[in-house]
């Protein structure tokens, strides 16, 4: 762990030494992070997921359940809700949701231990620090390769989330990571399924484990991301980007937290905000033909070409995009399901729009062209992967995200939920804190 990042950065690190805009974003992450747990509690996966476990019993909440089970299976559950949707903050740096498989575990085992909610808070910032310092050091191409960053990255900041709230020396921390780096799973063969939010959940318990065993004494080897025959040569390029390392030694990652807008996977982002600029232009039924440029990376990501499944449709640049034109309003998780996706409307769509790519644009850029019935071409293009300056612009589009997330579950009560994730810093412990 030493190549990634020394311990004693964030072994003492507190809530009061954060800086104010560090402070913000994290805030804003988890309260994104909840709403999207509590609408994706009601999931079908969810259920499966509660009824497979439910006899776990202990002290931790589980979200959008009259339920209590140990802080291991919470976070499993939790984990697995809060990424159900699909919905939940990626990041600009190392293109994981990096909120997910963290804060669930912090949570958990926060709410077992009764601390406050200032040690929570400090502890999930240094979770997603660590989580994108090992994403940094690894690289893009261990994504390229097949491995679903969001489980792979995270069971390391759920790991050092836990090891802060559990107070470790040098020596813990490095078994936690050690044991965290051989659990690190996840493929993105199963985007689109039940399984890609169950990795979340997955790789927030398995860090929390990896803490928990390495709080007991159990080893592992410490250097296990960067050592011969470790996670870097066995799921990346063979070494660790030192270069990268030190360029971002100073820098909070956490302030590269983007926020989901539509419900679908955030590498559809552009191509959606590129058509519904051309959709004030052409109407679908004007449309002749229309295509989606992006980088070739996402063909291994977005590009189910035929979706006929509401998870299929979130993963699919010629779904999102047919559903964009015909005014399908992609912000509203409800319209991701099988029904819409299989509309006659969006399936004859679908048949007009191709996908082609250019290495020139980065992951989170995409360009849509299209052909009016006249032979008319209009075009446009968009960047998704800039974070947002204006934090209380961003925080009121949060707000209404929230609410349209959880009223279904809370109705009238929404607001007030929404106020006492705001005030979490000020818990003075979590053992009493229930939405």
């Amino acid at each position: 762990m030493d190549h990634i990042e020394s311990w004693n950065r964030y072994r003492n690190l507190r809530y009061q030494a954060l800086p104010e805009r560090v402070k913000t974003v994290a805030g804003q992450c988890v309260l994104d992070w909840f709403a999207c747990a509590i609408a994706g509690s009601e999931e079908p996966l969810s259920g499966i997921l509660r009824a497979e476990f439910e006899h776990r019993h202990g002290a931790c909440t589980v979200i959008g359940a009259e339920l209590k089970v140990d802080a291991l299976t919470a976070a499993l559950l939790n984990g697995s809700a809060g990424h159900a949707l699909d919905f939940d903050d990626t990041s600009a740096s190392i293109g994981c949701h990096a909120t997910a498989p963290v804060f669930p575990a912090a949570l958990a085992l926060a709410e077992e231990l009764g601390a406050s909610g200032e040690r929570l808070m400090t502890a999930f910032v240094v979770g997603v620090e660590v989580e994108g310092r090992v994403g940094n050091g690894l690289g893009p191409e261990h994504y390229g390769k097949g491995w679903h960053t969001t489980s792979t990255l995270g069971v390391f900041g759920a790991a050092a989330a836990a090891a802060h709230l559990l107070g470790f020396d040098d020596r813990q921390f490095g078994m936690a990571i050690g044991l965290a780096a051989s659990q690190a799973s996840g493929l993105k063969a199963n985007f689109g399924t039940m399984t890609k939010p169950f990795h979340a959940g997955h790789a927030a318990e398995r860090g929390l484990l990896a803490a928990r065993l390495a709080a007991r004494g159990f080893t592992a080897n410490a250097d296990a991301v960067a050592a011969n025959q470790g996670l870097a040569q066995a799921a990346g390029t063979g070494s660790l980007n030192i270069a990268k390392l030190a360029h971002i030694a100073d820098r909070w990652l956490i302030e590269d937290s983007l926020f989901k807008y539509h419900a679908a996977c955030y590498l559809t982002h552009a191509a959606i905000e590129s058509t519904l600029r051309l959709r004030t232009r052409v109407s679908a039924a004007d449309l002749s033909a229309v295509t989606v440029t992006v980088n070739p990376a996402l063909l291994d990501v977005c590009a189910i070409m035929a979706p006929r499944t509401g998870l299929e449709g979130k993963f699919s640049l010629t779904g999102t995009t047919a559903m964009a034109f015909l005014g399908i309003d992609t912000a509203d998780q409800a319209n991701f399901v099988d029904a819409i996706v299989q509309r006659e409307d969006v399936q004859s769509l679908l048949g007009k729009i191709r996908i082609e790519t250019d290495a020139s644009l980065s992951n989170m850029q995409a360009r849509v062209m299209c052909v009016d019935r006249h032979q008319r071409c209009h075009d446009e293009a968009y960047d998704a992967g800039i974070p947002a300056t204006d934090l209380d612009a961003q925080r009121q589009k949060l707000d209404q995200k929230f609410l349209n997330l959880s009223q279904g579950h809370y109705g009238a009560r929404a607001s007030q939920v929404r106020d006492r994730i705001d005030a979490l810093p000020s818990v003075r412990d979590l053992s009493e804190f229930a939405i």
